[in-house]
């Protein structure tokens, strides 16, 4: 039994003998930093160990005060311990400086505090009367010389990776600010910030300033602003933005005591984009994303990569028929009177009310998100008692195609759960045209029936703007926010110019819509196309797998034609509801009708 016990291979390792080392040749190798005078409990720290060019020496010579002080402390720091400025003497004539005295950080003693002794967190004791120092005078010629030098300490010493922390070894020069102040700009923490530079130096105690300094240096530029008031900070900005964007348009309104209330802007790029991709708008005041908690407003919509993009942005004061009128009328003038053909909001009254003031000819549609929102909270009994009515909800909302249909389907739901009386759904039924899809089948929608694209905003914003930001940072933070998408849109313009989509189908209405779309509208139309399209497809797949089809009914050349035009017709209907296309003359829709007979030929005999 024994022999049948794996065996495992002993390996041998080197033992570590510390019995012949000499503990005392080691102690006497280190070198002290206490010097004890004999007196029991009374020390002088001594540094040693310093580069004999860093100690200071008598009659030493400098040429200014700051070249002896920048000494002193290059010394200081090497030593461990920190320095302060100490007394000095000016002359009455010149105001030169003829005498300073630097000394050490823990010279002098605390004054007694006179204020009441119960104090809940008193402040350590950091001076112990050391009388370290280094005088300097030019008493006796052009240049200050050392006259004084007392290198003994009544303290411990620092060790060099502490000695950093000392406030004098600590300051942040013009490089550390630009990148602090860049880091900032981008949205960066300050912890993460000094963590970033810590990298770069090699470690926090190379970096030459700590975490509370940089706080501290933000909320001092922070103070900058807020002398000058919101309404200057946010003037200055918005001016500073115009003089760099001629195009550039805001507009304050302002109260009976000059106070800002709403601001609006847009610049180049939002304008642009509005002539471009503004027939359809999605408003919504739902962001509180900042310190003043005022609602953001949002003015988005889709460009031709179907990516929202934003139109205009505005900061309300409130959300009253007053403030939507002004922020509408001005939102008009800034796109040069153009106005959208369909907007979408939730159901808001006061909104519905200015748009109906101030936009007339713009369709109003409701989001359909927020109708189920409101039918969930005003019908929950029904919703929990009737499991088929969310069906029937829902078909009356997008499956009716002609308005007979709705209203008797309509009356039928109501007579069904028995909700002939209900106040909510008789409120509904009166604004039916903002939200049934039977009355906006013939509407320019761009493929969008909620304000999803505005709801999304939300959760975008929230990685930019925080509610700890005042004015003049929202519009800082706000500005990178748009910088980014814009930069998302640059590279979907890249790429559709520099590739070309796959074809699954070679029909030649497919050739073409890839030549003209963009990638994410040509593949919405692939999509379409490819539903509609699924017979003759499937055939082609089927033939090139070398199987055989007989041919039960032929048709001429002009039947074939005469049904691709109506594939071409039925196609680009759906395309134009949905923004993929504009409405297109018969004949251009005749000549994408007119295929070859590769396409035309849905199979034929091997």
């Amino acid at each position: 039994m024994e022999n049948d016990l794996p065996t495992h291979e002993v390996q041998s390792c080197r033992k570590l003998d510390f019995e012949d080392v000499d503990l005392q040749e080691i102690n006497d190798n280190v070198l002290p930093l206490c010097i004890t005078d004999g007196n029991r409990g009374n020390q002088i720290f001594l540094p040693l160990a310093i580069p004999d060019d860093l100690v200071p020496k008598l009659d030493m010579e400098f040429d200014t005060e700051v070249a002896a002080k920048n000494f002193y402390q290059k010394y200081a720091k090497a030593s461990g311990f920190g320095t302060r400025l100490s007394k000095g003497h000016k002359d009455k004539n010149s105001d030169l400086m003829l005498d300073r005295v630097f000394c050490c950080s823990r010279e002098g003693k605390k004054p007694k505090d006179k204020r009441n002794m119960i104090v809940k967190c008193p402040r350590p004791e950091t001076r112990c009367d050391c009388s370290a120092r280094m005088k300097i005078s030019c008493r006796q010629g052009e240049k200050y010389r050392v006259v004084q030098f007392v290198a003994e300490h009544n303290h411990e010493l620092s060790t060099p990776s502490k000695t950093h922390l000392f406030r004098s070894h600590r300051h942040l020069t013009m490089a550390h600010e630009a990148e602090i102040d860049m880091a900032r700009s981008c949205g960066i923490t300050p912890k993460q910030s000094i963590e970033l530079m810590s990298k770069q130096v090699g470690g926090r105690e190379n970096l030459g300033f700590i975490r509370d300094d940089l706080k501290n240096y933000l909320r001092s530029k922070r103070s900058i602003p807020m002398m000058q008031g919101d309404t200057g900070g946010v003037l200055e900005y918005l001016q500073g933005m115009q003089l760099e964007d001629p195009n550039f348009f805001y507009a304050i309104q302002v109260d009976e005591d000059d106070l800002i209330t709403n601001i609006f802007w847009a610049d180049a790029k939002m304008r642009t984009d509005f002539a471009h991709f503004g027939d359809v708008v999605c408003f919504d005041t739902t962001y509180r994303k900042h310190k003043d908690g005022r609602p953001i407003a949002l003015f988005v919509g889709v460009n031709h990569h179907k990516q929202t993009t934003v139109f205009g942005a505005a900061l309300l004061y409130d959300e009253t028929i007053l403030t939507f009128e002004w922020l509408f009328d001005t939102f008009a003038k800034a796109m040069m009177g153009k106005i959208p053909r369909t907007i979408f909001t939730d159901q808001d009254g006061r909104m519905a009310t200015a748009l109906a003031s101030q936009w007339p000819t713009t369709y109003h549609r409701l989001c359909i998100w927020h109708i189920y929102q409101n039918a969930a909270t005003h019908l929950a009994d029904v919703f929990k008692d009737f499991q088929n009515f969310a069906t029937d909800f829902s078909h009356c909302i997008y499956d009716y195609e002609n308005e007979d249909d709705f209203f008797e389907g309509w009356s039928e739901m109501l007579k069904t759960y028995g909700l002939e009386d209900n106040k909510w759904l008789k409120k509904m039924f009166d604004i039916k045209e903002k939200w049934a899809l039977v009355y906006g089948r013939e509407t320019f929608c761009a493929d969008m029936t909620t304000t999803q694209r505005s709801e999304s905003m939300n959760s975008v914003i929230k990685k930019y703007v925080s509610y700890k930001h005042g004015l003049l940072e929202f519009f800082e933070h706000f500005q990178r926010l748009l910088d980014d998408r814009r930069y998302n849109e640059s590279v979907a313009d890249f790429k559709g110019n520099q590739s070309t989509p796959a074809m699954t189908f070679p029909c030649r209405i497919l050739q073409h819509a890839a030549s003209v779309y963009t990638a994410a509208c040509n593949k919405s139309s692939k999509y379409s196309s490819n539903k509609s399209s699924k017979r003759p497809r499937s055939a082609l797949e089927m033939a090139t797998k070398k199987r055989k089809y007989k041919v039960k009914e032929k048709f001429s050349s002009k039947r074939l034609q005469e049904l691709g035009n109506n594939v071409v017709n039925s196609s680009m209907d759906s395309a134009t509801i949905q923004g993929f296309a504009p409405e297109l003359p018969p004949q251009q829709g005749q000549e994408l009708g007119n295929n070859d007979d590769s396409d035309q030929q849905v199979a034929k005999d091997e």
